[in-house]
């Protein structure tokens, strides 16, 4: 018996050691299965990224909103790392010797596909891509089949077996029928346009025999850049035009700010094919809704990088036709124009929001977003302040400057709408079109302008008027610009932040991390004050710790990447670029001459160590947008500006591609890495 008791437990025994075997077998299976997944098929777990190249002509509201359109698509198809470190984003503002400069980079590089904006974008990156063949989609364009890039037709056998997108012929006949039928007696349109540009052309074929249907003169203009715009547009109000009409040239959709300031002056509309105009000051937009154009060309994009070919894609005109009008010009037009029944009805029916006058949203001001610290004189009066910016240009640099400037007065308590009513206008690189930007602001005679670069605080100086109070950011030195004799003794109507480079840092970080350094390169502009006073101070810098500067001068885009060519020979150990207006959409091509000749590159802003940069001494332009702010908000609450001195950016960025460090063998000291902020690209 009890033989047969213990045998039985000793059954039970072996039953529960075999039990808790098996499960334990079970769970390392699992995890060596897991473990398995991970290895073969990590690629989920770390997912690799198209590198894509995006290129749009120049900086106009229509063109942003495409890429804007692109972008959102584009990362909610999970085709963009965090960062948007795999995008390579290009615009030459508009210079199309930089622009075929880009467009050679693009199709030389390692990228997987090229999206285009515009036609001209379109045009010049097709004739770079005949031989390389890149994936290239493109999208607000306005007639491909027109375009000479190998397109016929729409069919898939009609076009480049290596392209697709998407056409968007805007409604001219329906934009010159809207007008006709908000004033029939309209004898005289007047149209600025650039005859060399194809989409231009096709516009006008459209708008010649509307016109001549309706009995309308169609007045036109030839220019052939921005500079000639101005002169063009008041030849059209002197020989009697009623209305002006911007169409799909890039010129004149470039210049539309100027265009619209010149016709509020002489009592006549704009109108376009472009809805977001009528926030900017035109009478109403008939045109896409671009956002969801850029949408639409991303959708082509992403099928393609998912493997459908693009030779088996249709080239279709998608128009998602959008209607925008501006009430306050068309009241200030004095019943000249008016809404009929079947205008409102469109208005209705396509839920198309009727603009206020030029502000950027119609937020709610509830209780939540009131502050204690806004002027107790406003909340009562309930007037708003008339605010004013300025940009030079359309760059990381100015949007970042703008966007601090903009949450730095929210964060005041400021309520858009309600405590001020802002403009915003960019003057596209051209010096003439800021000139006439100035004077149209002086007339308005605005409570506050905030300028952002050192050429448009010198314009703002020269035109906006010594009444004008203006508050400046993104400004190497004030001073030198013209704004007073130091930062305490200025002009009384200026004040504001610069945002000289950390020069001393830089040159000290140079020589830790390159020990044996004789000599660094640049490039600098002698046309723009910021770059030869840079160029100068960072000289000094770099003297001081024994180390000479080699400084080439350029005078246009088209020089660059010649003149990056030349200094990398030179007897230079580093190139280290300094910042300024000419440079900045040609650094790509600088770094990519700094890395043939295996040279580290140091630079002064962080959007530009993504094109494989090893060091970053960066001032935080958003930052200094925000310190800019606290003065400007000084300033609306009735402090004089001569009585608040000028100050440098606090802010300061340190950045560090540990890879390339390695690469180019840099000494790296405690020193150094304790402040720096780490910059890994994503793996693609």
């Amino acid at each position: 018996m009890k033989r047969d008791h213990e045998g039985k437990k000793m059954k039970t025994l072996i039953r529960e050691l075999w039990l808790a075997v098996t499960l334990i077998l079970a769970a390392s299976l699992l995890l060596l299965a897991s473990d398995w997944r991970q290895r073969t098929g990590g690629k989920s777990a770390q997912p690799t990224y198209p590198i894509i190249a995006i290129m749009q002509i120049s900086s106009t509201p229509l063109l942003n909103a495409v890429i804007a359109g692109v972008l959102d698509r584009l990362e909610a198809e999970g085709m963009v790392v965090p960062g948007r470190r795999n995008l390579r984003l290009y615009n030459p503002q508009g210079d199309f010797a930089t622009a075929n400069t880009i467009a050679q980079e693009i199709v030389n590089s390692k990228v997987d596909m090229v999206i285009t904006a515009s036609t001209p974008a379109l045009q010049t990156v097709a004739k770079a891509n005949v031989t390389a063949k890149k994936y290239h989609v493109f999208g607000g364009v306005t007639d491909p089949y027109g375009a000479g890039v190998g397109i016929t037709g729409k069919e898939p056998h009609q076009h480049p077996p290596y392209m697709a997108g998407i056409g968007t012929f805007q409604p001219v006949r329906r934009a010159f029928a809207l007008l006709y039928e908000m004033n029939p007696a309209i004898k005289r349109v007047g149209v600025v346009w650039n005859a060399g540009e194809q989409c231009s052309e096709a516009c006008m074929s459209e708008a010649r025999p509307s016109c001549r249907e309706l009995g309308i003169e169609l007045i036109e203009a030839a220019v052939g850049n921005t500079s000639e715009v101005s002169e063009a547009a008041r030849s059209l109000i002197a020989r009697g035009a009623e209305a002006i009409w911007i169409g799909g040239d890039t010129i004149a959709t470039a210049s539309s700010s100027l265009l619209t300031s010149l016709a509020k002056q002489a009592g006549i509309p704009v109108f376009t094919n472009d809805p977001a105009d009528a926030e900017a000051g035109a009478l109403f937009g008939l045109g896409a809704d671009y956002f969801t154009v850029g949408r639409l060309t991303a959708d082509v994009a992403v099928a393609v990088l998912r493997g459908k070919r693009p030779a088996d894609f249709r080239i279709e005109n998608v128009i998602p036709e959008q209607l925008k009008l501006n009430r306050e010009v068309l009241v200030s037009l004095g019943g000249k124009f008016a809404i009929t029944p079947a205008i409102q009805e469109l208005l209705d029916t396509q839920s198309a929001a009727v603009q206020e006058p030029f502000t950027s949203s119609s937020r709610e001001t509830s209780a939540e977003h009131l502050s204690s610290q806004v002027d107790p004189a406003r909340q009562t009066s309930r007037v708003p302040w008339q605010v004013r910016m300025v940009l030079y240009s359309e760059t990381e640099f100015a949007e970042r400057s703008h966007d601090g400037l903009i949450d730095g007065i929210k964060q005041a308590g400021f309520v858009e709408g309600r405590d001020y009513e802002l403009k915003v206008y960019n003057a596209q690189g051209d010096m003439s079109t800021l000139a006439s930007i100035m004077t149209a602001i002086k007339s308005d005679h605005p409570d506050l302008l905030m300028v952002i670069s050192t050429p448009t605080l010198q314009a703002a100086l020269r035109q906006a008027g010594a009444e004008t109070k203006i508050v400046f950011t993104g400004v190497g030195d004030a001073v030198q610009a013209g704004a007073g004799k130091s930062e305490t003794e200025h002009l009384p109507n200026v004040t504001g932040i610069t945002t000289r480079s950390p020069f001393d840092g830089m040159a000290r970080i140079i020589r830790e991390t390159l020990p044996r350094v004789r000599a660094v390169g640049t490039l600098f502009t002698p046309s723009e004050i910021n770059s030869v006073l840079y160029k100068d101070w960072f000289k000094e810098a770099l003297a001081k710790q024994g180390i000479e500067l080699v400084a080439l001068p350029v005078t246009s885009s088209a020089e660059v990447a010649q003149s990056a060519a030349e200094l990398c020979t030179q007897d230079i150990q580093a190139l280290a670029q300094i910042v300024d207006n000419l440079t900045r959409p040609g650094f790509a091509l600088i770094a990519r001459k700094a890395a043939e000749n295996n040279l580290p590159v140091y630079v002064f802003e962080s959007s530009q160590m993504g094109d494989n940069s090893v060091i970053c001494a960066a001032r935080d332009y958003y930052d200094a947008g925000l310190e800019a702010a606290q003065k400007a908000v000084r300033v609306l609450r009735g402090e004089r500006p001569g009585d608040i001195p000028f100050s440098n950016t606090q802010s300061e960025r340190l950045l560090l591609n540990y890879q390339l460090a390695q690469k180019y063998r840099l000494t790296l000291p405690e020193s150094v890495t304790s402040g720096a902020t780490s910059y890994t690209p994503e793996k693609l």
